[in-house]
């Protein structure tokens, strides 16, 4: 509990400091010169007086890789990432039971507060977990944990071939049925580089402090990241992702081959879709369809 407050307190103090998923294309060619011009332009910009259009970055999203976007929403502007639909299969070979949860609309509401920064809300809108198979299987539905983000970019925002960002993170134990009915927190560290021809790297490191409701006690997760992107047209692109977990606890590594295409409708909407296919035992097999559009 203590580690736990802990981080709780890291996430007030990097909200104070200075202020791929999907890294956008078409960015500010890495001049110097211009990207200084064009981030002091940028700075008078608040929650309350928004960036004017003109100005403002391509849009970036933290779906639908797990690799979260190392670019924060412009200031005043709000932006809308959801799960319309996440189907997540596991198969537990020792136990000789299945798990499935299906999940609607479970969405992350953006908001740019500054410059550098962006307040995150993560809504699990509504869930439905299923254990077991027939007569001898258990259901749970409804709304589950509320998760709070917020984003700080330390380099990159606004142009040049790479940006980076930090964003601690605290789950919020709301789901009465759906949830382990603990706090939970950690922080992110995305990374994102510009390649050339269109391609795009993004990496992540996060550190998450999970509830084990047996012991009773927190735990520590680690998981890195890596994913590819690339554009094949204006308006269609794609990524491959390796996503991995390991449980300090002693139970392994966990991990998953993700992927899908990305398609834009213009500047402030894109839908996706595709999989996250499990590569280890355990492991759940997730589907998902999603869309993310801002204003």
């Amino acid at each position: 509990m203590r580690a736990f407050r802990l981080l709780c307190l890291g996430l007030l103090l990097t909200s104070g400091l200075p202020a791929l998923a999907q890294a956008p294309t078409g960015l500010p060619a890495p001049d110097p010169a211009g990207v200084d011009t064009l981030r002091a332009r940028k700075r008078v910009y608040t929650l309350f007086k928004p960036v004017p259009r003109a100005l403002m970055r391509p849009l970036s999203t933290d779906r639908p890789d797990a690799t979260e976007s190392a670019y924060s929403v412009d200031a005043g502007h709000f932006q809308v990432e959801t799960d319309v639909l996440r189907l997540g299969r596991s198969r537990f070979v020792e136990q000789q039971s299945a798990q499935q949860e299906l999940g609607f609309n479970h969405a992350n509401l953006k908001m740019g507060l500054s410059h550098n920064v962006d307040l995150q809300v993560v809504v699990e809108s509504y869930t439905v977990q299923t254990e077991g198979e027939g007569d001898a299987g258990t259901r749970r539905a409804g709304f589950g944990d509320v998760t709070v983000r917020l984003k700080r970019n330390l380099w990159g925002n606004d142009g040049g071939p790479m940006a980076f960002a930090l964003m601690p993170f605290v789950k919020v134990p709301t789901g009465r049925k759906c949830g382990n009915g603990a706090w939970e927190g950690g922080i992110v560290t995305p990374f994102s580089v510009q390649l050339p021809h269109y391609f795009t790297l993004g990496t992540q490191f996060q550190a998450t402090l999970n509830r084990d409701g047996e012991a009773r006690e927190h735990f520590l997760e680690l998981a890195p990241t890596l994913t590819v992107g690339h554009d094949l047209y204006k308006t269609l692109g794609g990524f491959v992702e390796i996503a991995t977990a390991w449980d300090t606890r002693g139970r392994g590594w966990s991990a998953t081959l993700n992927g899908g295409p990305v398609l834009r409708l213009g500047e402030n909407l894109q839908l996706d879709t595709g999989i996250n296919l499990a590569l280890t035992k355990d492991t759940p097999t997730t589907y998902f369809l999603g869309f993310s559009f801002r204003r």
